[in-house]
């Protein structure tokens, strides 16, 4: 068997053929005469038997649209001396031709007459690759088999994927989805106007599909020309695109009443279709990026017909490509001109039929001798049908042939687009994927807290940053900055589904376990629990919040393990990791930490162990604190009114009192809820406040210090009980006096600067059991009983009494003059100074400010001003310098501050 030869037909020529778009053929009664002509079928592979061509073409029959796959069935029989039903010719080798390139070469007659005839004479050739391969089957004497051609893109349908695009523009895509296909492919195209899109799928379409897909909805045309035994793939998205037949024959075409006979290529049938149509298109979108955006775009281009403005709404346009910077105006007009510019193409289109040979579908030809002036114009054909037919009934015979051939056209003034045929598939249900981004990362989000994840039918992805578009992601609450706010982690699987059920628009909804991320705690032992737990970035510490619904021991728990953080209220066990619950701890709640703690209200807050049973009342009630200090109020004052009458002081504990009165006031508030009109910190109990510290208490009152207690007041000191005050030390005993004892070490009583006097209404006595009583004076003694008197001074000692004078001892001695030197204590008045922080503008006092004194000894005294402006007051043995610093004010204040006393911050000696 040898290859490479040529299948041969001999043509003859018929003046009327009729062939329906159907392929249902008609022949006439009667045969004219036919011209020798030859089809061929060419390309690498044909079979030859004993020499000669081991088959020659009975038929050919095919359609070719625009913007499809063509298909031509070409019946090849053995010729009348290999006519044997058994035999080599049975046994050829059809199915090594399967996916082999072969070329119908026809050759046309060309057209005119005379010296014009043959005008535009030559060949049209239809390449198409092997895609079936049907036979042997018996036709009469001969043995027939069938082969279909189909366009090299055919081969697109044999491949399906789930690929993922970004980024790129659907010429791009286009590309990239056809680059491993080894076939030639010619853009007639304007590339520059097709945006980048963020996101595209192939979602378990074949390729072909997927190509198609994107083809129509960009309104782009593909078609195939055929030469020089190969066939390439066209893409237009313009008329300007379509070209005339290769042969000139064909640029116009002659229309012919069928009832007539020409010797010329012509139209027999040909009528125009008008139709109703659409004249407007409108659609919308929404972008999130602009969620109060009005994106509605529209295109109205109405035929001059009546009932024309009618409008096709559609939603979603599917042109806005969120946060991404495009901008969707623009893009939705250009795609709602393409759609319409879809719907009116229908509006006026023409079909026909005759025996023409070379007018292949995107092509353009001009009609003429049409008795409808109207229709003699330019039409683009973009659907076809040809049927050529041996009639003879041998093989042997001259071959008769016919020729039929059908077509579908519009005038090329309208815009030919695509029909949207092919829709985008949606999908069915959620399904799950895995968040990825970098490696150095743990959660890798954009502004919107979008993440980017790894589809599990995506055999592409790197389960990196780049695997997929950012994803939004579903929360039970979200606001203007407030809400719910759980990010999804890399490595986590979610549920992710599609707006509308589109591929190229998912959205996260939710997320579930795997055996990498197991729930927050172990189960099915820890079932009553549930909450949030977090985990720390690139490390291994928790947030925890925690529910727990166990029966008869329900808790709630807030914690950090920072610090072992933690707030918990009820029924109080340990729950320190994914284990669960552990042992009990307590019941009620506790608030801890091993860092610092901090408890800060605003205006006010109660510490309190009143009871208030299931919540009852409002949180601010404490009236049984209000009655005890209203009690303490009136203590205060009845005990400073005693202590003033008799004249142990002269009024300062009821100024006191008259404090503790306004401040009971601000805590009882107005009304119910008007508790704690000021910010007051109140500890409240009814049983007792116990405050223990290992180190040091300090209790401090910028103004008033009151200790009330309807009982005993109770010091007690390890070391040393010390108290000093600025102005006077007064202790009042109502009823059973007062007791000062030392047990080891003296009394000293001082009055530095001024008198001591010790007043009792009945006996003062001055006793030392076991020693002297020395009473010594610098200028003078006296000594007074019932007007009697003793003075005793340097001059002298001077006795006096209006009685008798008696002097009982055992013996009486009157020797000359004597004295006895006494060296009395020395008392060093000290020195003080106060200071007064004044606003330099209008001489304020400016309270609650800082500052700094620094004495020249090293001292440092820092502190607040009171609510006059005042510093503390200073002590010093020995006149000494002080440093008085201030910070600097705020912003807002332009003056420098004038301390009052000085001058200057270098504040000279002002005390002695």
């Amino acid at each position: 068997m040898r290859f490479g030869r040529l299948c041969e037909l001999r043509y003859a020529k018929r003046s009327l053929c009729r062939r329906t778009m159907s392929a249902s053929l008609n022949l006439p009664g009667t045969a004219d005469r036919f011209d020798s002509r030859t089809v061929m079928l060419k390309g690498d592979g044909l079979p030859a038997l004993m020499g000669q061509s081991a088959l020659t073409v009975a038929r050919v029959e095919g359609r070719e649209d625009l913007c499809d796959l063509f298909e031509y069935r070409v019946t090849l029989k053995t010729p009348d001396s290999l006519n044997a039903v058994s035999g080599p010719a049975a046994n050829l080798d059809m199915p090594a031709l399967q996916g082999r390139e072969l070329t119908i070469v026809i050759e046309l007659d060309g057209s005119g007459t005379g010296r014009a005839a043959r005008i535009g004479s030559g060949s049209r050739e239809i390449s198409g690759l092997v895609t079936e391969v049907k036979g042997p089957t018996s036709e009469g004497r001969c043995l027939a088999y069938t082969l279909t051609l189909r366009p090299w893109l055919f081969l697109a349908s044999l491949t399906s994927d789930h690929k993922i695009f970004q980024q790129k523009t659907v010429i791009e895509i286009l590309d990239e989805l056809l680059v491993d296909y080894a076939f030639p492919v010619e853009k007639r195209l304007d590339v520059a106007r097709y945006p980048a899109r963020e996101y595209q799928v192939q979602y378990g379409e074949t390729d072909y599909t997927f190509f198609k897909r994107l083809t129509e909805e960009w309104g782009i045309s593909f078609f195939f020309e055929h030469s020089d035994g190969r066939h390439r793939l066209v893409l237009t998205d313009g008329n300007g695109a379509f070209r005339k037949p290769a042969s000139a024959a064909y640029h116009a075409v002659r229309w012919h009443d069928s009832t007539g006979r020409i010797d010329e290529e012509h139209l027999y049938e040909f009528s125009t279709i008008d139709s109703l149509v659409s004249g407007a298109w409108v659609s919308n979108d929404y972008d999130f990026g602009k969620p109060r955006a009005d994106l509605s775009v529209g295109t109205r281009d109405a035929r001059r017909t009546a009932h024309a403005e009618h409008e096709v709404y559609e939603w979603p346009g599917d042109y806005t490509q969120p946060a991404t910077g495009n901008d969707p105006w623009k893009e939705g007009d250009m795609l709602s001109r393409v759609r319409l510019e879809t719907l009116r193409q229908h509006g006026t289109r023409a079909a026909g039929k005759g025996n023409l040979r070379g007018l292949p579908a995107g092509c353009t030809f001009t009609l003429a001798h049409h008795p409808q002036e109207a229709a003699n114009t330019e039409y683009l054909v973009f659907a076809t049908h040809l049927t050529l037919e041996d009639l003879a009934e041998e093989s042997g015979q001259a071959q008769r042939w016919a020729c039929a051939f059908a077509f579908e056209a519009q005038a090329t003034k309208e815009v030919y687009r695509p029909g949207r045929e092919v829709m985008k598939p949606r999908t069915h249900g959620p399904q799950t994927a895995m968040v990825v981004g970098p490696a150095d990362q743990q959660i890798w989000v954009d502004e919107y807290g979008r993440v980017k994840v790894q589809f599990h039918w995506d055999r592409i992805g790197q389960r990196n940053e780049n695997s997929s578009c950012w994803l939004r992601q579903s929360s039970a609450w979200q606001g203007n900055q407030f809400g719910a706010s759980h990010l999804p982690r890399i490595g986590q699987e979610v549920i992710v589904d599609f707006m509308n059920g589109d591929p190229d628009c998912p959205i996260i909804i939710g997320r579930v376990p795997n055996r990498v991320n197991m729930p927050q705690w172990e189960l099915p032992s820890q079932h009553a629990l549930s909450g949030f737990r977090s985990k720390e970035l690139h490390g291994e510490r928790h947030n925890t919040f925690l529910q727990d619904d166990t029966d008869g021991q329900i808790q709630t728990q807030i914690g950090s393990d920072h610090h072992a953080s933690l707030l918990s209220l009820g029924y109080i066990t340990r729950v320190a990791d994914a284990e669960g619950r552990k042992e009990k701890r307590g019941e009620g709640f506790e608030l801890r930490t091993d860092g610092w703690g901090v408890l800060r209200a605003g205006q006010g807050m109660l510490v309190s162990t009143e009871a208030r049973p299931d919540a009852q009342g409002h949180h601010k009630d404490m009236h049984e604190t209000v009655q005890r200090l209203a009690r303490a109020d009136e203590t205060q004052r009845s005990l400073g009114d005693q202590a003033t009458h008799q004249k142990a002081q002269s009024g300062e504990q009821l100024d006191v009192a008259q404090a503790l009165k306004t401040l009971s006031d601000e805590i009882r508030g107005k009304g119910e809820q008007g508790e704690l009109s000021a910010p007051h910190l109140v500890v409240a109990s009814p049983a007792g406040i116990v405050s223990a510290a290992t180190e040091t208490t300090h209790l401090h009152s910028g103004r008033h210090t009151a200790i009330t207690t309807g009982g005993h007041l109770s010091m007690a000191a390890g070391k040393s009980f010390l108290g000093s005050v600025t102005d006077r030390a007064v202790l009042f005993a109502q009823k059973l006096g007062m007791r000062l004892f030392a047990a080891k070490g003296k009394i000293d009583i001082q009055a530095q600067s001024d008198d001591i006097e010790i007043i009792a209404q009945k006996v003062l006595k001055l006793i030392s059991v076991s020693a002297v009583v020395e009473i010594a004076a610098k200028k003078e003694i006296l000594i007074n009983g019932g007007s009697s008197y003793i003075r005793i001074n340097a001059s002298g000692i001077e006795h006096g009494t209006k009685g008798s004078w008696r002097a009982h001892a055992a013996l009486h001695e009157m020797p000359g003059p004597i004295t006895l030197p006494y060296k009395l204590p020395a008392l060093r008045p000290g020195y003080r100074a106060q200071y007064v922080l004044q606003n330099k503008t209008d001489g304020q006092a400016v309270p609650n400010f800082p500052y700094r004194i620094k004495t020249a000894s090293g001292r440092v005294i820092a502190g607040l001003s009171n609510s006059d402006g005042e510093t503390l007051e200073l002590f010093s043995a020995t006149a000494e310098d002080v440093t008085l610093d201030v910070p600097q004010p705020d912003s807002q204040q332009t003056e420098a501050w004038h301390l009052a006393g000085g001058g200057s911050n270098q504040i000279g000696r002002d005390y002695y």
